[in-house]
């Protein structure tokens, strides 16, 4: 039976540190830059984040994820604010579904209504290039009294009324 001599030892497993990502790092892998990175820990976006002997953020391999979350979250229209709720939702609920799901039915039912008040809008628009122009005795615009009228149909307008 012979005896293997290794020349080359299989090393160690790195410890935990070791797969921590300085800024710089998380900044090549997520495509947000340092100065960004740094004003979404600020803000708490990404909770208590542990620093290095040198005083560096370090932020864990699933900051990028955060980060992919952070700008799907904010292209769909959600706050700084909303996102940092989803965000610690994901970190701390151990069943963050419910969570996410209000917060999205919440972000739904919000930008429909502005969908409604943006097609009212179009409609009241084409409404009033459609009339002829002309000379008003008030405005001394046909068009500007059109638009005045057919404005009487928006919410933010009606509320003023009350």
């Amino acid at each position: 039976m012979s005896t293997v001599v290794h020349l080359f030892p299989t090393p160690a497993p790195a410890p935990a540190a070791s797969r921590l990502l300085k800024i710089g790092q998380l900044a090549a892998r997520s495509g947000l830059t340092a100065r960004n990175l740094r004003f979404y820990a600020d803000a708490g976006v990404f909770g208590d984040l542990p620093r290095s002997p040198k005083g560096y953020r370090l932020f864990p391999p699933q900051a990028i994820q955060w980060v992919r979350i952070l700008k799907a979250s904010q292209a769909a229209g959600f706050t700084l604010d909303e996102v940092q709720e989803l965000l610690r939702a994901l970190r701390q609920d151990s069943a963050p579904c419910a969570h996410v799901r209000d917060a999205l039915g919440g972000k739904l039912r919000v930008l429909e209504s502005k969908l409604a008040e943006i097609k009212l809008l179009v409609e009241i628009l084409r409404i009033t290039l459609g009339t002829p122009d002309g000379q008003s005795s008030d405005l001394g615009c046909n068009l500007m009294e059109t638009l005045l009228a057919e404005a009487e149909r928006l919410p933010a307008l009606t509320e003023l009324r009350a």
